[in-house]
């Protein structure tokens, strides 16, 4: 069985929540977007991605809205585009359940599948390109936290080998 799979994120708007520099601000932004996911009528998938940010040393959330989000409705976050493109995708459990232990080791065998692969590298930041970082989201429901299930899809970004 194929455990890596690829995605695309489209380019789409997100609110992003800035840098997650102290508890408060995490509580404050979950707090947001859980109602405002709670508004939407028939969703059946998580629409935040949290990753941690590499360069400034924080974590940040994004949460991608839809189609016909009222922008107007959104003052306390800045909306941007969710880093799009291409992702290697695989589920392990949330990091939090075991001290990233089964993140760290899932990140790893995504890079070693990529590194093998005659298709796709890794993605590179630099300059003049766009940041982008792994990421993750939950994709158990959360009310199977406090039993000890928590299960999380995490993304790494990639390319086409020769895409520069």
């Amino acid at each position: 069985m194929q455990s890596v799979r690829i995605i695309e994120i489209p380019k789409i708007k997100a609110v992003f929540s800035g840098p997650l520099s102290s508890k408060e601000k995490f509580e404050k932004f979950i707090k947001w977007f859980s109602e405002y996911h709670a508004s939407l009528k028939g969703e059946l998938f998580p629409r935040d991605f949290m990753w941690y940010n590499e360069r400034m040393n924080v974590r940040e959330w994004f949460y991608a809205l839809p189609p016909n989000a009222d922008l107007q409705q959104i003052t306390d976050y800045e909306i941007v585009d969710l880093p799009s493109g291409l992702y290697a995708a695989a589920s392990c459990l949330n990091a939090d359940l075991d001290g990233a232990e089964d993140w760290l080791s899932t990140r790893q065998e995504i890079n070693n599948w990529v590194q093998k692969s005659d298709k796709f590298d890794l993605y590179v930041n630099g300059e003049g390109r766009e940041e982008r970082y792994p990421m993750f989201h939950i994709v158990s429901p959360g009310w199977m936290m406090e039993k000890g299930i928590s299960i999380e899809d995490l993304y790494v970004p990639i390319v086409e080998k020769g895409e520069k």
